[in-house]
Order: structure tokens, then sequence, then C-alpha cells
């Protein structure tokens, strides 16, 4: 005879106990339906994913404070995730508020007489450059977003990655040397 199958709670409380096995019928479960969410929120696949596997960690590492008698697992869960949709949101506003400040910056330091068809390069230049940004592999994004975009310094990269500085330097000219390629057109 078969055991009855466990409710999203118990398998969450189980997963809070350290129960690999719950936690992995806990994501065969919630995954499909907590990636609708994220990618109705992120209108982005790709950064759907990203949110959804850090959701995840978070998950197995906030599960033993779940209360059953607060919530149901999968409410419980939506908040996690939504929560961490909305810092991704923020993050990429930023990142674009900071592009679109380049290039601001840049087209008014060329001088007022510029040609408006010029701004426009100007800024469809930093959507391309928003664009590639998004197809580096997520570490060389943050690095180099670290290094140019914050301004750090490669030691303090290191040091708050936690990484050695050679492998935050190379992680770095890789992106770089990537993006050169997506911004010439090649793959």
């Amino acid at each position: 005879m078969s055991q009855p199958e466990l409710s999203e709670d118990e398998l969450l409380q189980r997963a809070g106990r350290g129960d690999a096995r719950a936690f992995d019928q806990l994501y065969d479960r919630l995954a499909p339906r907590l990636f609708g969410l994220l990618r109705q929120m992120l209108y982005d696949e790709k950064e759907a994913e990203e949110v959804l596997q850090e959701g995840f960690v978070q998950l197995w590492e906030r599960a033993p404070s779940f209360d059953p008698e607060r919530s149901k697992a999968f409410t419980w869960a939506v908040m996690l995730f939504r929560h961490k949709a909305i810092d991704r949101m923020r993050m990429l506003g930023r990142r674009n508020r900071l592009v679109d400040g380049a290039v601001l910056e840049q087209t008014t330091l060329g001088g007022s007489s510029q040609a408006a068809d010029e701004a426009l390069q100007d800024a469809e230049r930093g959507e391309a450059v928003r664009q590639a940004l998004n197809e580096l592999p997520k570490e060389q994004r943050q690095l180099i977003e670290c290094a140019f975009l914050k301004g750090l310094t490669h030691h303090v990269i290191a040091e708050s990655f936690g990484m050695p500085l050679g492998t935050v330097k190379t992680n770095i000219r890789r992106g770089l040397l990537r993006l050169r390629d997506l911004l010439k057109g090649g793959a």
C-alpha cells in the first residue's frame, strides 16, 4: 500500500527540518506556479529563472521559520518570491538609470548644439549596452557593474564577493571581451 501524498505544508515543514527529499517534492509542486508569477512580474524569462533559483535557495534557508498556523505553504512561498522579484526589479531599475544617466552625461558633455539624431544614437547605444550586459553570465555582469557602474576597485569587489583578486580581474576581463563581441554583433 502506497503512502498518502504529503501536503505542501507538510513538505515545507519537513524541508525546514533538513529533509532534502521533501524539498525536492516541494520544488516540483511549487516551481511551475512560482515561475509563472515571476515571469509576469519581471517580463523576462531569464530574470524569472534567476529569481526562481535564488528564491528556492532562500526558501530552503527560511523553511524552519514556516508556521502553518499563520499561512499556507504556497502563500508563504509566494510572499518570499514576490519580495525577491521586487528586489530584482529595483536592481534592474537602478542599472537602467545608471546606463541612461551615463548616456545623458555623455550627450550633454558633447555640447548643447549636438544634433537630435546623435542624441538618439547615444540612447540606442545605451540600450544596446544594457541588453548586452543582460546576456553576460550573472557573475561577470555583477562584477562589471560593481567596477564600472558603482566605481568599486577590484580589491573591494574581491573582498565583498569573497573571491581571489585574480579571479575578479579575470572575470571582469572576460566579461568585457564578451561585451565587446556582443556589441559588435558577434555571438
